[in-house]
């Protein structure tokens, strides 16, 4: 989407939704409330803020556009960064937001999805298959977001985000519930957009390759190296997407990379890393790159 988000494509959105932390920076005359799931009660100062663009004030719509528009031109990130197209009423699209919101992967453990979160609602779009997808969407016939420094709107009958390979797969699987969402991959989006952010990716597309490519780099290091702890798992994904994918086969940073399981004394990878000359990682950043990788 490049046209420019004014009064009247405000308009053409049903809701909005901000985040807790925007609250102050809403304009007068939104009806609004709060998206807080069963359970979640005692943390709705935490929870995410359902606008009602439809039942709010004309001037209040003007004043989301201005605010975008004043943010965008100071390369900044606006106050609400996502808007939902749909017929829904606004306490249907309440219910099945609450209900995406707080899930249970497994029992005894619950899970707060962070869907408001343009950075995770991009990696879950990445991750779902268009079944699943349809499931998170609901009622909402498309979800336009910022992220990168654009907008992009993802609809619900074709939702792949920029950059995505879903589009040749072929069918998908029919939606099985949510027992059947690889909530490992769900679980670790997080850690992908802490990589993603060290390495300093912005770009809509390259977020979808790139944390796809993290992905993968994480289960190498796990697999290969052994690494479980969060930070390791990020500084190695990080250290990847900003050389290359194969960076650890090179002898000086595999051999920091095991010093840890050899040593009496543990270090982060970070500190490790810190300790090859900056000559090894210069040179690491120059091999030719793959197709998936030029595009990051």
């Amino acid at each position: 989407m490049n046209e420019p988000f004014n009064s009247q494509t405000v308009r053409q959105y049903a809701f909005a939704v901000a985040d807790a932390g925007m609250a102050e920076c809403l304009p007068d005359g939104l009806i609004v409330e709060r998206l807080v799931p069963n359970h979640l009660g005692p943390s709705a100062h935490l929870m995410p803020i359902l606008i009602d663009l439809n039942r709010s004030a004309s001037y209040a719509l003007d004043g989301i556009s201005n605010q975008i528009r004043n943010a965008c031109e100071n390369a900044q990130a606006p106050c609400i960064t996502l808007f939902i197209k749909t017929k829904a009423s606004a306490r249907e699209i309440t219910r099945h937001w609450n209900s995406m919101q707080l899930v249970r992967p497994r029992p005894g453990h619950g899970l707060w999805l962070r869907l408001h979160d343009s950075r995770v609602l991009h990696q879950m779009l990445r991750i779902l298959n268009p079944m699943q997808s349809r499931k998170m969407f609901g009622l909402s016939l498309a979800i336009t977001y910022w992220i990168g420094g654009e907008w992009v709107t993802a609809e619900r009958e074709l939702h792949y985000p920029p950059g995505s390979q879903s589009s040749a797969l072929g069918g998908a699987e029919p939606y099985a519930g949510q027992e059947r969402w690889d909530w490992a991959r769900i679980e670790r989006i997080g850690l992908v957009n802490r990589a993603l952010h060290h390495a300093n990716i912005r770009a809509a597309a390259a977020l979808t390759s790139a944390g796809a490519l993290a992905e993968e780099l994480m289960e190498r290091a796990a697999r290969r190296y052994g690494l479980i702890d969060n930070a390791d798992l990020v500084e190695f994904a990080a250290r990847g997407l900003r050389t290359n994918p194969t960076f650890d086969e090179h002898p000086t940073v595999a051999r920091v990379i095991k010093q840890d399981a050899m040593s009496a004394e543990e270090s982060s990878l970070s500190d490790r890393f810190a300790l090859v000359e900056e000559q090894v990682w210069h040179a690491l950043c120059k091999p030719t790159k793959t197709p998936l990788e030029s595009q990051l």
